[in-house]
């Protein structure tokens, strides 16, 4: 299409008509055909002229002279040759003055251009310049029109190069010829332009003003608007030519002022109807890198556009943004001159600030607002664009009159940019320390009125919440140190913030969402945290109250003033201020207070005002204490405080709500503190107290424990409110209160309160009324009220200290008959004993009440205290009196009187007496327990019946565990304990029930009357314990449980599979679910501000502790047992007689064949009993193991979430069930450490495979605590793998232990960790394990490779020591290294050939091979390795890790470790050879190769050492013919072996470009399209070779590679090589200084002219050869457009319309530009419809707006052409239609920009023919 319709994005001016589209495309349409029929006439008139010449016998005779004359060129040598083929040239002309066409008139152009080369002499210049003169004045007017682009192409480019005394006659030339031509010299403008520009580079030059008249001619004779928007496009297109365009412009360019009648009908007669073009070309300028330039166009921005004048106000405000961005960067060239002239464009001439700043405001104000914001929004990834507009602002502060009204406009602005840009968690960003600058400069009282008005705003309803959290960030990331912040800003802002949001709560509707108000108020308490406190003080005491509000009256005072100056403040000091804010406080806090005790299910958002709220008051409290004078308030404190009481009361106790409570505690608390406070809250409120005390008491509950620690401590700060003992008659009369659901939970939360105090507090002596309720509770004949009792001292005691005092009880022993029975309890049948009558169950109480009382002090532990040293390091005296008035140490028990005790203890009342014995008779089994507990554990006399007593008490606990009875179960397995302790022997066990009559020894024994029929003991024992400890129900008492079986498990050591295995199991699953329990409690963080789940949870690091006590203790006795029983079966194992030699004694054949069958029968694997039982133990170990890992990891990140804090529930309980952890760990290590090493292995293993970076390191920071000597670890583990290449079969070997490439694994990643002096300690251990392996290769070859990864990670750790100064230790690594190295290449290869790339022979490719360069001891090795049986290779992906770590890693330490480089280059040949070279001859057609064998070359090539081992291959592979079959992604990986390649021999250039022949073959047997396919293929390797290459990295190749293309094209190659030519050349412009390249550009001209031109008259054939080559061309012109180059410039007409008639065509345009007429004369308007899109957008953000704006592009201009191929010459035709309009477009809105990714892109697409 020849006019194409406007695009309105360009100008405003012309909007209004773009919209009628229809219309639009219907006179483009007609245009179109017109203008296609006139081009197509004046083509046929020229073709029709030429045959007509042709037929003339002179003209023919004419055409032939001038041939030869052109042939004689080649030849020429010199300088003066050069003169005489120019006369000889002139001399044909001139004898044919009849004709008015020159033959060969494009050949003859470029020879001329050539001699106009200005390496040329002066006198070949000017006799070029006559032939020129000549030629133009033969050949007329209407020829230079008709062949204007030939005989500018060597003229336009000339002028300036041209010496002075040549220059007249350029000028001369253009002024004869080129003027007259009129409107035909449009299309040439700017070329015209470009060419005299350089005659206007100084003002003073001698030819000044005859170019600068020539230039005033032709704007006359083109029209003034058209000509200065040619100036626009050299302006923004042509660096070089900014300066004399600016000199030029300063001179002819009208001043846009108002006045200027010129102006009446808009600018178009000055600058053309796009406006916006000369905004760019401005902007460019002022974009330029040379300061005379910038400083040009101020001068001419400042007297020609200003801001104020009608053609600035004329332009669309995206172009004004755009300009008023260029101008503003001006200022980061910290340039005076440059500053000023920019402050006078912005500010006017006026020398008045007042003025000035008016002038600002009122003109360009907004437009600099919108600039800056505009680009602190990009959000742009480069460091330089992102701190740009900043530094401008900062800048820009400098000078007042600007920064006033630019801060008040754009600070916060700019800080929400700043906000959004920072990365997170970055405090040494770049652009951070902008952000600090910014913020220092800027005035701090501008900046705090724009805040306050924000946040004033955003309270009233006015603003956005944003500006909140922008505050917030302001606040948190600058430092508020200015003392005028410090002491006027911060304050005033923080205390009219509190009054504003306390005035805004008194409507009704405020609290229905108030979370805006919350996140101000929590911005409130950050600021006021920043406040200094010397602020609050005074010297004066307050006369009289503050007025009320007085922080918003201050501010609005202080921020409604124009300046601090200007602003009218009363005498105000910080303690007026804190007094205001204070009473504001308390007033907002009471309201809130009263909506969340009125509102049930308040919202959280009122909840989160009333916390900030209180948080401030805390703070204003802390602020007041810093000063004597009293604060008198307005407030009521009892009014205040029974406010908040009854809020407490409304909302109920739960872990959710603790924050809230606590709150209210510490305010109530911190504000009875403060005694500056008039009037003050009032103490020794018992109201006050008790309610405080009462809801913190319910969050010692046990669904409440995350909130122990805290609770505890406000409960101490509530009894220092009151000088009597509120706190402890109030817990008092809990624990007697006659209702269990008062008294059990008083039970509860007084055993947490006694729990977590200090013994510094004297809870024994505070408590002390509480203390003996609880006592006495131990006596109480509630059950229920017992066990909670037993309990506050098991679990809450916390020390045996504490309690001091001496108690006395009796114990009555009953009397009375019992029957036996039998009961069946979950599938277990237990005999019994009835009472069939009534007894005085009283005398229970009378005998033994001492017994009873110490019993109950903790059971078995105080008894052991007891009997030792417990009374001498008790701390009360009143409690040693009264154990010692006890005497009971001489308190002793007759034998009889044990059968009456388990008889009592069997004994249940019959169903009928069960009302009336049923409540006593727990009472009495609780007085028998203990009485039996004192009489057993004592042991002073021998004690008949103990199984009874046994089983009794096993069928008692049995019974209660399964009835829920927690009451006895602590007792009775106080008791059971010390009749496990008792009974001597095992022997007894692993039987049902005793005979007497089959063991005679045990006649004398009392029967077991008690025992249950069905279940041995160890059965028995092994059901009731794990019941006990998995049943939910009894979790109250498994403290005791745990107790009872640490104190009775070693009677138990030889049981490991009835007992000890079982036991283990259940306490692993056990604690596995506590830990997880302790996990999801803790796992929200900040779910409901404490970081904790709502949930109930009763799990407490106490439990935990107990838990890890019981499996520690059981693990251990297992490990010791299991370890033990296998040591005794090795000596048997050893005593075992041999076969007896008469069984194959038998002589003859037979007799051997049977011996040998007989031998392998008996060989047969058999795991003997013992060795089972360590495998069980082990496996018990690794659960274990397992276990606790899990624990310390859960509870280290309890722990560090929590900040290392114990004084948090958290901390509290993540360190103490850490430590624990800890310490189980060490003594199963001890224990059993090469096991434990296993597990720590597969652990670490199961994380590693996840991705838990921090666990990992957290189980290696374990590992450092079990073993902090790496010796030892790393010996533990080579022992363990040391076996592995000895191919003996253990067939003792647990299953459990870890594999052995995981334990390869953690011995890297253990080394990884290491210093580099430890290694060094290991390294001989190391050693010695890795040639271990070495020597038995054909057995441990699976384990090379891992044996590798571990000795290079531990020798990368030496290499950084000074041990490598050793010869002996440097000698053994890289003997070492290079041997593992070499058996790893094999490895890689044997995996190779399994693969199938290759498939070669055993004898081939490993015996054979007489060529691999392995070393010598690798040779012998493999040579023994072959008597051995050989395992089986590796797979393919081990091959690829192989091939991967050798790249990575193995070649890198090559250099690290100082190797030979012969032996370097022998392993970098093995690999070549295993590895490189099967994977190069595959057999794809694409040449695809794996990416690990890329990056194992690179590597190589990265030490030019290797060179040799790795060159021929890639040449080889760079020689294939499919080496451009792979895809574009091929190139990164290629890249730099081509590099290298090129670099290890320079003269490989040029035989690579000498292989490329211009010369068909003579013989006649030549497949002449296999001869130009070779020839294309190696013209494509020379491309690529460029391609790879740097920045002018072939410079002195440059001439050879000129020479060869230019030959290429001058010959008969075909169109296949000529389009690799114009890719070559695509790469050369890309890849070399284009000045470089100027000699090409004349036979780049003649040939593309050539072509395009014989498009015109004949067609080219559908998918042939010619087609490409168009393509190709094409694809080189897009590239020039692309890169727009100073020497392309001035050609740039020829092809494409380069100025705007692209897209404003005049009327009856015809155009000129070869391309352009192509596209006209190319189509067909009935297939255009289906013409495939062959070319992508040059712009995608460059699309027209809807409001008629462009956006500018950001990566630049990009190629268009993106296809590879075309199947006919249509598929071009929307590229020879659009390519003007796309170029002009992409120059407009590139901003200079060239997207170089995209065209490196489009370049490896066109290089490489693979598919993506």
């Amino acid at each position: 299409m020849a006019a194409p319709p406007p695009v309105p994005s360009t100008s405003s001016a012309i909007a209004p008509v773009a919209l009628d589209t229809t219309s639009a495309m219907g006179e483009a349409a007609l245009s179109s055909r017109r203008g296609s029929t006139r081009i197509r006439d004046s083509f046929a008139a020229l073709a029709a002229q030429e045959k007509a010449l042709q037929s003339d016998p002179k003209w023919r005779k004419y055409s032939q002279l001038v041939e030869k004359t052109l042939q004689s060129f080649t030849q020429l040598d010199e300088w003066a040759d050069f003169i005489t083929f120019l006369a000889k040239l002139l001399k044909c002309l001139q004898g044919y003055p009849q004709f008015q066409m020159i033959p060969h008139k494009l050949t003859v152009a470029k020879r001329l251009s050539q001699c106009l080369n200005p390496a040329l002499p002066t006198g070949v210049h000017q006799r070029a310049l006559d032939v020129y003169t000549h030629i133009l004045t033969a050949i007329g007017p209407e020829n230079l029109r008709r062949d204007l682009p030939a005989w500018s192409s060597g003229l336009f480019p000339f002028f300036q190069y041209a010496a002075t005394s040549v220059k007249p006659i350029v000028l001369g030339i253009y002024e004869r010829f080129y003027l007259p031509l009129q409107e035909s010299l449009r299309p040439a403008t700017k070329a015209f332009i470009l060419a005299l520009l350089p005659g206007l580079e100084e003002e003073t030059g001698e030819f000044f003003e005859k170019v600068a008249e020539l230039l005033d001619r032709v704007s006359g004779t083109v029209s003034p608007s058209f000509f200065f928007q040619n100036v626009w496009l050299v302006l923004v297109t042509a660096p070089n030519s900014r300066i004399p365009a600016l000199n030029y412009l300063a001179r002819r360019l009208p001043k846009m002022e108002s006045e200027d009648s010129a102006l009446a009908f808009g600018m178009s007669p000055i600058v053309g109807q796009d406006v916006g073009l000369m905004i760019r070309g401005f902007a460019a300028a002022l974009e330029d890198s040379q300061i005379l330039v910038q400083r040009g166009i101020l001068d001419l921005l400042t007297t020609t556009l200003k801001l104020n004048s009608v053609g600035f106000k004329s332009t669309r405000r995206d172009d004004q943004i755009l300009l008023m961005r260029a101008v503003t960067g001006v200022v980061l060239r910290r340039d005076l001159s440059l500053s000023r002239r920019l402050y006078t464009w912005l500010l006017g001439s006026s020398e008045s600030s007042e003025s000035q700043v008016a002038h600002l405001k009122e003109h360009g104000l907004e437009l600099l607002r919108s600039a800056l914001k505009a680009d602190m929004d990009a959000q742009s990834t480069d460091t330089v664009d992102r701190q740009r507009p900043f530094k401008i602002f900062i800048s820009l502060l400098d000078k007042w009159e600007i920064g006033a009204a630019l801060t008040e406009v754009l600070v916060l602005d700019a800080f929400a940019a700043l906000r959004t840009s920072l990365r997170p968690n970055d405090d040494h960003d770049e652009l951070l320390m902008t952000g600090n600058m910014l913020f220092e400069i800027l005035d701090p009282f501008l900046m705090w009125k724009q805040i306050y008005f924000s946040l004033r705003d955003t309270i009233d309803g006015a603003g956005s919440a944003e500006s909140i959290e922008l505050a917030r960030f302001i606040i948190r990331t600058f430092r508020l140190h200015d003392e005028e912040v410090q002491k006027l800003h911060a304050p005033f802002v923080a205390f009219a913030i509190l009054d504003l949001v306390e005035d805004s709560t008194r409507s009704e509707s405020a609290f229905k969402d108030a979370t805006k108000l919350a996140s101000v108020m929590t911005l409130t308490g950050e600021l006021l945290h920043e406040i200094s406190p010397k602020f609050f003080e005074t010297v004066d005491a307050l006369v009289e109250p503050p007025a009320e509000h007085l922080g918003r009256t201050l501010a609005n005072a202080l921020y409604g003033a124009s300046d601090m100056k200007a602003a009218s403040l009363p005498e105000t000091e910080g303690r007026e201020l804190l007094t205001s804010g204070f009473a504001t406080a308390l007033q907002l806090a009471e309201r809130c207070a009263d909506e969340v005790t009125t509102t049930k299910g308040a919202s959280s958002s009122a909840i989160q005002l009333l916390l900030a709220t209180l948080s401030i008051i805390s703070t204003l409290s802390k602020a007041s204490s810093h000063s004597d004078e009293t604060l008198q308030l307005p407030w009521q404190p009892e009014g205040w405080t029974d406010s908040f009481v009854r809020c407490l009361e409304a909302t109920e106790a739960k872990v959710g709500a603790f924050k809230l409570h606590s709150t209210i505690v510490n305010a109530i608390l911190t504000l009875a503190k403060t005694p500056s406070l008039q009037p003050p809250v009032k103490r020794n409120r018992r109201h006050l107290v008790q309610a405080l005390a009462s809801k913190l008491l319910e969050y010692l509950q046990p669904s409440c424990a995350p909130c122990f620690v805290e609770s505890v401590q406000l409960l101490w700060g509530v009894e220092a409110l009151s000088d009597c003992r509120h706190l402890e008659s109030m817990i008092s009369d809990r624990l007697a209160s006659p209702n269990p659901a008062i008294r059990l939970p008083a039970f509860e939360a007084f055993g947490n309160l006694w729990r977590f105090t200090e013994d510094a507090q004297l809870p024994g002596v505070v408590l002390r009324t509480p203390m003996f309720k609880m006592l006495d509770s131990l006596k109480a004949d509630d059950l229920g009220t017992r066990r909670a009792g037993e309990a506050w001292m098991r679990c809450s005691l916390k020390s045996y200290l504490r309690i001091l005092d001496p108690l006395l009880f009796t114990l009555l022993d009953p009397a009375i008959k019992q029957h036996a029975t039998m009961c069946k309890v979950d599938g277990v049948r237990l005999p019994i004993l009835e009472y069939k009558h009534t007894f005085d169950q009283a005398r229970v109480h009378h005998v033994l009440d001492d017994l009873l009382s110490l019993a109950r002090f903790g059971g078995q532990g105080f008894i052991r205290i007891a009997k030792g040293s417990f009374l001498k390091h008790t701390l009360d005296p009143a409690f040693r009196e009264r154990v010692l008035a006890s005497e009971l140490d001489t308190q002793t028990y007759l034998d009889g009187l044990i059968t009456v005790l388990v008889n009592f203890l069997r004994a249940e009342p019959a169903p009928e007496l069960v009302p009336s014995l049923g409540p006593l008779n727990y009472h009495i089994h609780s007085v028998v327990a203990e009485l039996l507990q004192v009489i057993i554990s004592r042991g002073e006399a021998e004690i008949a019946g103990l199984q009874a007593i046994e089983s009794a008490l096993t069928s008692r606990l049995f019974l209660c565990i399964h009835r829920s009875e927690l009451d006895l179960q602590n007792k009775l397995l106080h008791v059971l304990h010390s009749v496990v302790h008792a009974v001597s022997g095992s022997n007894r066990r692993h039987h049902k029930s005793p005979s007497l009559a089959t063991d005679p020894t045990k006649a004398r024994e009392v029967p077991n009357e008690a025992q249950p029929p069905d279940l041995t003991h160890d059965a028995m024992f092994v059901r009731v314990v794990s019941d006990a400890i998995s049943t939910q129900e009894n979790n109250a008492v498994i403290h005791h449980w745990i107790d009872f079986l640490l104190m009775t498990i070693p009677q138990f050591r030889q049981a490991l599979h009835s007992v000890i295995f079982p036991l283990v199991d259940c306490l692993v699953i056990r604690l596995r679910s506590l830990v997880q329990d302790f996990k999801q409690t803790y796992a929200i963080q900040g779910a409901q501000g404490l970081g904790i789940t709502s949930d109930p949870s009763s799990s407490t690091d106490a439990e935990y502790t107990v838990l890890v006590n019981a499996l520690e203790r059981l693990l251990l006795i297992a490990v010791t047992e299991s370890l033990a029983a296998v040591v005794d079966e090795e000596p048997k194992s050893a005593e075992r007689p041999t076969p007896d030699a008469s069984s194959s004694g038998a002589g003859g054949l037979l007799g051997y064949m049977s011996g040998v069958l007989g031998n392998a029968e008996m060989e047969a694997p058999e795991i003997s009993e013992e060795t089972r039982t360590k495998h069980e133990a082990l496996s018990r170990v690794k659960d274990s193991v397992d276990l606790f890992l899990f624990s310390w990891d859960v509870t280290s990140s309890l722990e560090t979430a929590a900040g290392d804090d114990a004084s948090t529930s958290q901390g509290h309980f993540a360190s103490r069930s850490k430590m624990r952890a800890r310490k189980a760990l060490e003594r199963i290590y001890k224990a059993a450490p090469s096991d434990v090493l296993d597990d720590l292995a597969v652990y670490w293993g199961r994380l590693h495979a996840a991705g838990e970076s921090d666990a990992e390191e957290r189980v290696f920071a374990m590992l450092h605590i079990l073993a902090p000597s790496p010796q030892t670890v790393v010996s533990m583990i080579c022992d363990k793998l040391g076996a592995k290449g000895s191919g003996v079969l253990d067939r003792n070997k647990s299953p459990y232990l870890a594999p052995d490439d995981l334990l390869f694994s953690f011995l890297e990643a253990y080394l990884d960790r290491m210093e580099g002096a430890i290694a060094v300690q290991v390294w001989s251990t190391c050693l010695s394990f890795v040639r271990e392996f070495l020597s038995n290769l054909s057995t441990s070859r699976p384990y090379i490779f891992s044996c590798l990864r571990c000795f290079t990670t531990l020798s990368e750790k030496v290499s950084q020591t000074s041990a490598l100064e050793d010869r002996r230790m440097r000698r053994d690594l890289q003997e070492t290294f290079i041997r593992l190295a070499d058996a790893s290449i094999q490895l890689a290869g044997r995996a190779v050939e399994q693969g199938g790339w290759l498939r070669r022979t055993k004898i081939e490719g490993v015996n054979g091979d007489s060529d691999s360069l392995m070393s010598r001891d690798t040779k012998e090795v493999e040579d023994d390795d072959e008597k051995r049986p050989v395992v089986p290779p590796p797979t393919g992906n081990q091959a690829h890790e192989i091939t991967e770590f050798l790249a990575r890693r193995v070649l890198a330490d090559f250099r690290r470790f100082l190797i030979d480089g012969d032996k370097t280059v022998a392993v970098c040949s093995n690999m070549v050879y295993y590895i490189v070279a099967p994977a190069f001859k595959t057999r794809s057609k694409t040449f695809d190769i794996e990416p690990a064998v890329f990056e194992l070359l690179i590597e190589m090539a990265r030490n030019p050492q290797t060179t040799k081992a790795w060159k021929t291959q890639v040449s080889d592979a760079f020689a294939d013919n499919r080496f451009f079959n792979a895809p574009p992604t091929i190139n990164p990986k290629w890249k730099p072996l081509i590099q290298a390649l090129m670099a290890s021999d320079k003269e490989r250039l040029v035989e690579l470009t000498a292989k490329i022949s211009t010369v068909s073959s003579a013989n006649i047997f030549t497949n002449r399209e296999l001869e130009s396919l070779s020839r294309a293929l190696s013209l494509r390797r020379l491309t690529y070779t460029i391609f790879t290459g740097e920045q002018n990295r072939f410079l002195t190749q440059l001439p050879i590679i000129q020479e060869k293309l230019v030959d290429l094209l001058r010959s008969s190659v075909g169109d296949m090589v000529h389009a690799e030519v114009y890719l070559c050349l695509r790469v050369l412009f890309c890849r070399v200084g284009n000045h470089h390249l100027a000699g090409l550009w004349p036979v780049i001209l003649t040939e593309l002219l050539r072509l395009f031109d014989s498009l015109v008259d004949h067609p080219v054939p559908d998918k042939s050869d010619l087609l490409q080559l168009v393509l190709s061309a094409c694809k080189f012109l897009d590239l020039t457009l692309v890169l727009q180059t100073e020497e392309f410039q001035i050609h740039e007409w020829m092809f494409v319309t380069d100025t705007v008639d692209a897209i404003y065509p005049p009327n009856n345009w015809l155009p000129q530009a070869i391309m352009d007429r192509l596209g006209e004369i190319i189509h067909n308007p009935r297939k255009s419809s289906a013409t495939p899109c062959i070319y992508q957008s040059p712009n995608p953000s460059a699309i027209p707006q809807a409001n008629g704006s462009t956006r500018p592009v950001a990566n630049g201009r990009r190629p268009l052409l993106a296809t590879r191929r075309i199947d006919s010459i249509g598929d071009l035709e929307p590229f020879f239609s659009g390519v003007s309009l796309s170029a002009y477009e992409s120059v407009y809105n590139s901003g200079g920009k060239v997207d170089m990714d995209a065209v490196e892109r489009a370049l490896e697409r066109d290089i490489f023919d693979g598919e993506q």
